[in-house]
């Protein structure tokens, strides 16, 4: 694996936090392509984007804390230390919905259309991080006996947290395939789905649903609730979230309908 890609001068390239930043710029840029293809301003859409940012800064970190309460409760000094690694896309998906919310609303702007213009940055996000977690020793995989218990590419010599290099699951590799495959669900719902506010609620009750099956492979230690992580009770209450902004978003008069990209406007007729 590859945890750091190499320096420029004193600075490290880790290969999860390059990930990260690739996320961040595509998000981003990608929202403020959509302002511009939507005939809004791109700037406004640009803000909304940071500001959303901001805020799922602010969440991915306190949702970690919380998920991992046991150890912070007494290294308090270090809640804030985001730079130390440590981040919950549970909590950064709430707090970027809220950043998103709030300066929809004040701008005014629709949230619908930015919210599923998202979409394919979601899936991405959640490739990209899983690629980071592959090259470095995030999110790795249960230990097994042996890698002849399980074809490759299933199972892989990973690290763990410590660096502890065996046989494990190959649970970075699985959310890597997730998040692909659901970005290419993303472009072609986009291009097939018409009521707009829909696609990404879509997107979301999968990645949810999916990360909730990796769960069950993952070898990290995260509380547990009965037989279950904590972080897929999460998952679950994503893909829940996912399921009802759906539903909410294809009822009758909920939202504009929009014109699919194979439809041709109608030429105006000079009389």
């Amino acid at each position: 694996m590859l945890p750091e890609l190499g320096r420029i001068g004193p600075i490290v390239i880790r290969s999860y936090t390059l990930a990260l930043d690739i996320a961040v710029l595509a998000g981003l840029g990608l929202l403020a392509w959509q302002g511009q293809r939507r005939g809004g301003r791109p700037l406004d859409w640009l803000d909304g984007g940071l500001v959303a940012l901001v805020l799922g800064l602010i969440g991915a970190r306190a949702g970690h804390v919380a998920l991992h309460w046991e150890y912070f409760s007494g290294h308090l000094g270090e809640t804030y230390q985001v730079w130390r690694g440590g981040l919950s896309w549970h909590g950064a998906l709430a707090g970027g919905l809220i950043g998103l919310a709030l300066y929809c609303w004040a701008l005014p702007l629709s949230l619908r259309a930015v919210t599923d213009s998202l979409a394919p940055a979601l899936a991405l996000g959640a490739a990209l991080a899983y690629s980071g977690c592959l090259m470095s020793t995030c999110g790795h995989g249960r230990e097994i006996a042996s890698l002849a218990d399980m074809p490759a590419p299933l199972a892989m010599e990973l690290p763990d947290l410590y660096g502890i290099v065996a046989p494990r699951m190959a649970s970075p590799l699985y959310g890597l395939v997730l998040g692909l495959a659901l970005l290419g669900i993303a472009v072609l719902l986009g291009r097939m789905i018409r009521r707009e506010g829909v696609v990404f609620w879509i997107i979301l009750a999968l990645l949810g649903l999916g990360n909730f099956a990796i769960g069950f492979t993952r070898g990290d230690a995260v509380p547990m609730l009965g037989t279950l992580r904590l972080d897929q009770m999460l998952d679950l209450l994503a893909a829940s979230s996912g399921i009802i902004g759906a539903a909410i978003a294809v009822l009758p008069g909920s939202g504009p309908r929009m014109p699919l990209e194979t439809e041709t406007k109608p030429i105006p007729v000079k009389e």
